[in-house]
C-alpha cells in the first residue's frame, strides 16, 4: 500500500503594520485564509487610500483598525505592543509579524523569543514569511489516527498553555518596563543637575532607581528604551547628553 500523508493545519498568522512607519500593505493579505490583519494608524494620518479601506470594510471580521489619539512619541509603538500581547494570550501556538522599518521594536521581539513566543519583524509586506507548523506525517507508520491525534493535541495543549503563562509573565514586564522608565524620567526632570555625566555612574543611578544591579540587563533595556524615546543620546566616547 502506497503511503499517505497527513498534513498538520497551518497556525494562525497575526499581522501587525505600524502605519506611521511603513505606509504600503499588501491588500492580497486582508482576507487571507489564516491571516489576522492589524493596522496601527498615528494620530496625524488623517486620509487612507480609498481601496485599502474598502478591503478593510470587506473583511473587517478579520481586521482591526486601531487609530490612536495620542501623538506623543512612541504611543503607537506601546499601543502595538499591547494588541500583539493580547493577540498573544488568545492564541499562543500562532506566528505574529510585525511590519515596521523601526528596529526599536527588536528588543521586544528578542524578549518575548526567549519565552518562546514565534515573532519576527519584516521591513514591508513584501518581506513576510508565513511559518508551516512541521513536516507532514506518512499514515503507514502510525499505528492509530485517533491516538496520534490525541497525542499531538495534548501536545499542543501543554505547549499552549506554556506559551500562555511565558506571554503573561512577558505582558506584566512590559508593563513594569513603561514604570521605570517614567521613574527614571521623572528623576532626571526633577534633578536636572543630579544627571550623571558618565554611562558607567549613569547605569548605576537607573539600577539604585529600579532596584536592580547596574550590570543587569533590566538597566541595559531601560537605557534602549531611553534612547529610542529620544530622551537620551550617547556621543562617541559614550558621555550621555539628556533631552527632558
Amino acid at each position: 500500500m502506497t503511503a499517505t500523508t497527513s498534513p498538520l493545519a497551518s497556525p494562525m498568522n497575526h499581522v501587525f503594520v505600524d502605519f506611521e512607519n511603513v505606509h504600503q500593505v499588501d491588500l492580497s493579505l486582508i482576507g487571507a485564509k489564516a491571516v489576522s490583519f492589524t493596522l496601527m494608524v498615528g494620530e496625524k494620518q488623517k486620509n487612507l487610500d480609498t481601496d485599502l479601506v474598502e478591503k478593510l470594510l470587506e473583511h473587517s471580521a478579520s481586521v482591526l483598525m486601531v487609530k490612536l489619539k495620542s501623538s506623543k512619541k512612541n504611543s503607537l509603538d506601546f499601543a502595538l505592543a499591547y494588541y500583539l500581547g493580547r493577540a498573544a494570550l488568545a492564541d499562543p501556538t500562532a506566528c505574529f509579524h510585525i511590519i515596521a522599518k523601526d528596529g526599536g521594536y527588536d528588543p521586544l521581539i528578542e524578549h518575548l523569543r526567549e519565552r518562546h513566543i514565534n515573532v519576527r519583524r519584516s521591513a514591508s509586506c513584501a518581506d513576510l514569511t508565513f511559518a508551516w507548523p512541521g513536516k507532514a506525517v506518512p499514515a503507514s507508520k502510525s499505528p492509530s489516527k485517533k491516538s496520534a491525534a490525541k497525542k499531538v493535541a495534548k501536545k499542543a495543549a501543554k505547549k499552549a498553555a506554556s506559551k500562555k503563562a511565558a506571554v503573561k509573565k512577558a505582558v506584566k514586564k512590559e508593563e513594569i518596563l513603561e514604570e521605570w522608565v517614567k521613574r527614571v524620567v521623572n528623576n532626571f526632570r526633577e534633578h536636572p543637575k543630579a544627571r550623571p555625566a558618565k554611562k558607567k555612574t549613569l547605569q548605576t543611578k537607573i539600577g539604585d532607581l529600579i532596584d536592580r544591579a547596574a550590570e543587569s540587563s533590566d538597566v541595559q533595556l531601560v537605557i534602549v528604551i531611553l534612547c529610542k524615546a529620544g530622551y537620551l543620546t550617547f556621543d562617541e566616547k559614550n558621555v550621555p547628553s539628556y533631552h527632558l
